[in-house]
């Protein structure tokens, strides 16, 4: 029998906290049918538009994370989670909310915290290395946590976590379609049979990257190599580029984009690092070095320390980056090396044993 569960889904800020729900809610679905998922986050966050595109119940709070300690910011942003768990409150009894899925940051925190009181099953999702601030606070009192990283489990070892599962980090169906790599460069205007390098920086993108980029153009161009080149909306591009250069604001087949490329250039937020695992495409990463702790990084030293990418830190970036693309491109034997390392740490099959392992806890306890 087709199995009936309403769940509300926390996961939103970031694309690297909204897709990995997005793709366990879709697993739900092609498993069982009648579930029904609403999801909350903040109308002018990612998920206030991409959410309600994808044909889901979007229900928006008023919410940001707390300042440092001392802020007085902090007694407002307090005032703003205690309204947001009240509203919470009034759609887990609209809706008879049965389970709460969620992937962490601020935007995670009311409604576990509702689901905790109302013992209601508690779903945590962790894509990085070290688990943020809020799964950290959460994770004792969850169901089920999942991880993305066999190794997260020692950063959370003192708190009595019910059950851990390293399944991956999940991604959109979107990314089990194929193209050809000449299929895809001439679909971005590139030429066929040239040598492309592939640099995104993140769904804003990243203006450190950016800039070395810019300032380096034409060494592309000496070294017969082209560029698809994600800048983010945020960056203004001054200069004119000739034919193998194509910029993007933002790139919405990214499955095209990775086949396109020969080398990506990225930061290391977990899924895009997924992302990149499951095309199997040798990388150079530049971790972004503002979270709390530090997880771009630790996600990209995990990938070096597979064999799998080179990672470059955003204070050498001028003295190393385009020497690094040079040198990998021109290296097959280290490509197919890279190639190889990379593919196996893919894990394709993560939202569908995360969407098991929740309808299978759910059943246990609602049936």
């Amino acid at each position: 029998m087709d199995k009936s569960y309403t769940f509300l889904v926390a996961g939103g800020g970031t694309g690297g906290h909204l897709f990995p729900a997005l793709a366990v809610v879709e697993e739900i679905k092609m498993k069982s049918s009648n579930c029904r998922f609403h999801f909350v986050g903040r109308k002018d966050k990612l998920e206030g538009k991409v959410v309600p595109e994808h044909g889901y119940d979007f229900h928006p709070i008023e919410i940001e994370g707390l300042k440092s300690l001392f802020s007085v910011q902090n007694i407002s942003i307090l005032y703003k989670i205690w309204k947001s768990e009240r509203l919470i409150n009034h759609l887990f009894t609209e809706f008879n909310i049965q389970g709460v899925i969620a992937t962490g940051a601020y935007i995670s925190y009311p409604p576990c915290r509702v689901a905790i009181k109302k013992k209601i099953p508690l779903f945590l999702m962790e894509s990085n290395v070290n688990p943020g601030k809020t799964i950290s606070m959460l994770a004792r009192d969850a169901t089920i946590l999942f991880t993305s990283f066999v190794e997260t489990e020692r950063f959370l070892k003192n708190k009595n976590i019910k059950q851990v599962i390293c399944a991956g980090n999940p991604v959109r169906k979107s990314f089990f379609n194929s193209i050809s790599k000449e299929e895809a460069r001439i679909k971005f205007g590139l030429k066929p049979d040239i040598k492309t390098v592939l640099v995104v920086g993140g769904s804003l993108g990243s203006k450190v990257i950016n800039q070395c980029i810019e300032k380096n153009i034409a060494e592309f161009q000496a070294n017969n190599l082209q560029l698809l080149w994600q800048t983010g909306n945020n960056y203004q591009i001054t200069n004119q580029f000739g034919p193998n250069v194509v910029q993007m604001n933002f790139i919405d087949d990214m499955v095209s984009a990775y086949a396109a490329a020969d080398i990506v250039v990225s930061r290391s937020g977990a899924s895009a690092l997924s992302e990149i695992a499951l095309v199997g495409k040798p990388s150079i990463l530049v971790p972004f070095q503002m979270g709390l702790n530090n997880e771009q990084e630790q996600n990209a030293r995990y990938f070096e320390r597979m064999k799998a990418a080179v990672v470059i830190m955003q204070d050498s970036i001028d003295v190393l980056l385009i020497n690094s693309i040079l040198n990998l491109i021109n290296n097959p034997a280290k490509l197919k090396e890279m190639e190889i390392c990379m593919k196996r740490l893919a894990k394709p099959n993560a939202g569908e044993i995360i969407a098991d392992n929740i309808l299978k806890k759910m059943d246990e306890i609602y049936i």
